[in-house]
C-alpha cells in the first residue's frame, strides 16, 4: 500500500505540472526583444531600408537641375598659317524658379575671317543674361515637376519600407508564436513521459509484491511507449520550428545565428484584446502610398498640360565693355544689349492631346486600383478580427475545460486510491487531459499569430 501511495501522489504532482510551464534557468526570449533583432538586422530589413536611400537619392538627383553651373566654350579656326576666327565664352548659368535662369560670362573673340556678329572688342566683352519662358514652362517644367515627384517618392518610400517591414513581421512573429506552441507541447509530452514512467516502474513493483496484477505492467509499458513516441514527435517539431525561427535572427544581416539550447520562449499572459485605432484605415500605409501615387499623375497631367501652352522665350543680355583702368561699369550704357524672342506652336496638338489621355487614364486606373484595395483590407480586417474574437472565446472554453479534465483525472486517482477504479481508466483520462492540453496551447499560439496577422494587415505594426 505504501507503492500504491507514493504512485497517487506522484500522479498528483506531475499532472498539476502539466498545466504550466517548468520555470528554470533558461534565457528567455520575449516577442519584443526578437522583433527588435529582426528590425535591426534581418537582410529584409535592411534591403527595405534600400527603397529610402533610393528615394533619397532621386531627390538628390532632382534637386541637382538647379544647380549653378559654370561653362567654358572655347573654339577655333588655324589653317595654312592663319587664325581664321578663336571664339572664347565662359562664365556661370543659374537656372531659377518660374522658368527663369540667369547667364554671366565674358565673350572674347578674334581671328582674320571673325563674322561680324562675333566681333568683340580686343579686351572682351561682359554681359549679363537673362531669360524667360513665358508660354509652355512658366509654370511648370520638367525640373520643377522631377524636383516635387523626388519628393513624393521620398514619401511614398516611407510608406513602402513600412509595408515591407510589416509583412517582416507577420512572418516572423509567425515562427515566434510557433516555435512557442512546439516547445510547450514538448514540455508537456516530457512530463508525460516522466509521468509514464514512474508509474510503470510503480506498478512492475506492486506485481513483483503480488499487490497488482502483472497485466496492468504491460498496460503501463504501453502507456510509456506512447508517450514516447507523442514526445518525439513534438521533439521534431520543435527542432523544425526552431530552425524557422533562426532564419529571421541575423547579426548586421551578414551573419546568421542560431537560438542556443537555453533559449526559450516567454509565457504568454492574459493580456487586453487587441483593438485597432478608430482611424487604421485612413492611415494606412497602402491607401497612402496610392495617394502618394495620385498626386505624382497630378504632376505629371500639369506638365503634360503646360505643353498644350505656345512656346514663349525672351532673352535679354545686357553688355559692358571693360576698359583697362576704370571701374567696371564706367562704360555702361543701358544701349548696349542684345535680345531675342523665340515662338512655336504645334497646329493639331495631337501629340499633347493623346499624352494627356492616357495620363488620365492611369490616373483612374489608379483610382480604381486604390478603391479596390480599400475594400480587400476591409473584408480582410473584418474576417481577422471575427476569427481573433471565435479564437479569444475559444481560448476561454479550453482552459475551463483543461481544469476540467484535470478535475476529472485527480478524481480518478483518487478513486484509485480507494480500490475503485483502475489503472486503464486513469490512462483516459490522463489521455483526455494531454490532448486538451496541446488544444489549449494551439489556441494559444493561433489567437497570438491572428493578433499579428490583424496589427500587420492593418498596417499597424508592432514597433
Amino acid at each position: 500500500m505504501q507503492l500504491r501511495n507514493k504512485l497517487i501522489w506522484l500522479l498528483l504532482l506531475l499532472s498539476a505540472n502539466l498545466l504550466q510551464a517548468q520555470e528554470n534557468d533558461s534565457t528567455i526570449l520575449t516577442p519584443e526583444a526578437y522583433l527588435e533583432m529582426v528590425k535591426a538586422y534581418h537582410p529584409m530589413a535592411q534591403q527595405a531600408r534600400l527603397i529610402l536611400n533610393n528615394a533619397e537619392a532621386e531627390q538628390l538627383k532632382a534637386a541637382g537641375y538647379f544647380d549653378p553651373k559654370l561653362f567654358n566654350n572655347t573654339k577655333q579656326k588655324y589653317f595654312e598659317e592663319t587664325t581664321y576666327y578663336t571664339l572664347q565664352n565662359s562664365g556661370v548659368h543659374i537656372p531659377a524658379w518660374f522658368g527663369l535662369s540667369a547667364k554671366a560670362g565674358y565673350e572674347q573673340n578674334d581671328g582674320y575671317y571673325l563674322s561680324g556678329q562675333n566681333t568683340t572688342p580686343a579686351a572682351g566683352l561682359w554681359y549679363a543674361d537673362i531669360s524667360l519662358t513665358l508660354g509652355k514652362g512658366l509654370f511648370i517644367d520638367d525640373r520643377r515637376a522631377a524636383l516635387k515627384q523626388a519628393k513624393l517618392m521620398l514619401a511614398s518610400a516611407d510608406y513602402e519600407v513600412e509595408l515591407a517591414m510589416n509583412n517582416l513581421y507577420m512572418d516572423a512573429m509567425e515562427a515566434y508564436w510557433e516555435w512557442y506552441r512546439t516547445y510547450r507541447v514538448n514540455q508537456v509530452y516530457t512530463d508525460a513521459v516522466e509521468l509514464a514512467q514512474v508509474r510503470f516502474e510503480a506498478v512492475r513493483t506492486n506485481a513483483l509484491l503480488e499487490e497488482e496484477p502483472f497485466i496492468d505492467t504491460l498496460e503501463a509499458y504501453i502507456q510509456y511507449q506512447s508517450r514516447i513516441l507523442s514526445l518525439q514527435k513534438s521533439q521534431v517539431d520543435y527542432i523544425h520550428a526552431a530552425k524557422k525561427l533562426e532564419t529571421y535572427l541575423w547579426l548586421d544581416g551578414v551573419v546568421p545565428l542560431e537560438l542556443d539550447s537555453t533559449t526559450t520562449p516567454t509565457p504568454i499572459a492574459n493580456n487586453e484584446m487587441v483593438q485597432l485605432p478608430a482611424d487604421w484605415l485612413e492611415s494606412h500605409p497602402t491607401l497612402q502610398y496610392y495617394d502618394l501615387k495620385i498626386e505624382q499623375l497630378g504632376i505629371t497631367q500639369r506638365l503634360n498640360k503646360e505643353q498644350l501652352k505656345p512656346q514663349i522665350d525672351i532673352s535679354y543680355k545686357f553688355l559692358n565693355k571693360p576698359i583697362q583702368g576704370e571701374p567696371f561699369m564706367d562704360d555702361y550704357s543701358i544701349n548696349n544689349y542684345q535680345w531675342s524672342l523665340n515662338a512655336s506652336f504645334p497646329i493639331f496638338l495631337r501629340k499633347e492631346r493623346g499624352t494627356i489621355r492616357k495620363t488620365e487614364v492611369k490616373i483612374f486606373d489608379t483610382k480604381y486600383e486604390q478603391q479596390n484595395k480599400q475594400r480587400d483590407l476591409e473584408n480582410k480586417i473584418q474576417a481577422l478580427q471575427a476569427e481573433y474574437n471565435l479564437t479569444a472565446k475559444q481560448l476561454v472554453e479550453m482552459r475551463k475545460m483543461v481544469n476540467n479534465y484535470n478535475s476529472l483525472l485527480e478524481a480518478e486517482i483518487m478513486k484509485f486510491n480507494n480500490g475503485e477504479s483502475s489503472l486503464f481508466l486513469i490512462n483516459q483520462r490522463e489521455i483526455k487531459f494531454l490532448e486538451s492540453n496541446e488544444k489549449l496551447l494551439d489556441l494559444e499560439a493561433k489567437l497570438q499569430k491572428v493578433a499579428a496577422k490583424l496589427l500587420t494587415t492593418a498596417g499597424e505594426g508592432f514597433l
